[in-house]
């Protein structure tokens, strides 16, 4: 019977263990550990592990994938602990944020014989811990997939077959790639909902300003609610790339202050191009047309009535609910 461990139970580790048993992998044997008991305990009450395991050696033993789900920064030691105990010819695979330090630590720590392919889904929610955990989470997801140097051709095979098996989809590129990328995209972002809130929170005026505050400020600092272990440890682990687009998007911000602040009023028409543009690379990225640098391609942009129209009409076809279902 084939084995596959997943070190750390919480919201990713569980959701991967899920979304690997409803595949119905025939032959294969689920076994989660994790260093704190009430995530162990919690993620076997969601019985997505035919078996949790207290010791950490013991659950890599005989294990053909082992999964790292832990926080970056405690990877080095989870590598560390485990190297003894794998057995050969064993593919040890993650899901963390960064890349680069976690290749140097597998070819460091891992024995020859085994290959290390590390791996992240671009999945994840503001909630964590396995009661959390959802089967769909990796559903048409990418999921990056980073082989280090010199790893089997088969091992690759091994870890594209479980992004696969759990519904995602393998996204192919290099660890300086990986880190750059995702500090745009899923780091910056964080970064950018915790200054939010806190420029925000940090006024005398406190108080007052947050009953204004309703959805769109919700949902932009939304990933201040997340796991502050995880969003130190990408911190730590990713910081030059993170802080060169920091630096790109302070220059873009500045951009905008100039428009607003400068010694004469704003250019109305100067302001609105820059919101347009904006609309019209957002909606090129949200219909899968991206245009590289920048490039921006011509797209209808509806007026203000359009808009407003197109919300109420959709609420009367509807019933008073859009497409999720949900009553506006």
């Amino acid at each position: 019977m084939a084995k596959l461990t997943i070190i750390g139970t919480g919201l990713i580790g569980t959701s991967l263990a899920l979304a690997v048993r409803q595949a119905n992998i025939k032959g294969l044997e689920l076994v989660g550990t994790d260093a704190a008991r009430n995530a162990r305990g919690g993620a076997m009450k969601t019985k997505a592990f035919d078996r949790i395991d207290n010791q950490l050696a013991s659950s890599v033993r005989d294990a053909n994938i082992v999964v790292l789900a832990t926080p970056v920064m405690a990877m080095k030691e989870v590598m560390q602990a485990i190297a003894g105990d794998l057995e050969e010819g064993a593919v040890v695979t993650d899901v963390g944020s960064s890349k680069k330090v976690v290749l140097e630590w597998a070819g460091e720590y891992l024995p020859r014989g085994v290959d290390f392919v590390g791996g992240h889904p671009m999945a994840g929610k503001e909630t964590s811990g396995p009661e959390n955990a959802d089967a769909a989470l990796f559903q048409d997801k990418v999921y990056c997939v980073i082989p280090a140097p010199g790893v089997s051709q088969k091992s690759v095979s091994e870890i594209t077959a479980l992004v696969d098996a759990v519904g995602a989809k393998p996204f192919f590129l290099s660890v300086d790639e990986h880190d750059s990328f995702v500090a745009a995209v899923s780091h910056l972002p964080f970064l950018l909902s915790v200054a939010l809130i806190g420029c925000t929170s940090k006024s005398v005026n406190w108080a007052d300003i947050a009953p204004l505050a309703s959805s769109g400020f919700d949902g932009i600092t939304r990933l201040a609610s997340g796991d502050p272990v995880m969003h130190r440890d990408i911190c730590l682990s990713n910081p030059e790339p993170i802080v060169a687009w920091i630096d790109a998007f302070i220059r873009e911000l500045h951009g905008v202050r100039l428009l607003l602040g400068g010694e004469s009023p704003p250019d109305g028409g100067v302001v609105e191009d820059l919101f347009q543009k904006a609309y019209v690379a957002r909606e090129l990225w949200k219909n899968g047309d991206v245009q590289p640098g920048g490039t921006q391609a011509q797209i209808e942009i509806p007026s203000m009535t359009e808009s407003m129209f197109g919300t109420i009409g959709r609420k009367l076809l509807t019933g008073g609910q859009e497409k999720d279902g949900k009553t506006r």
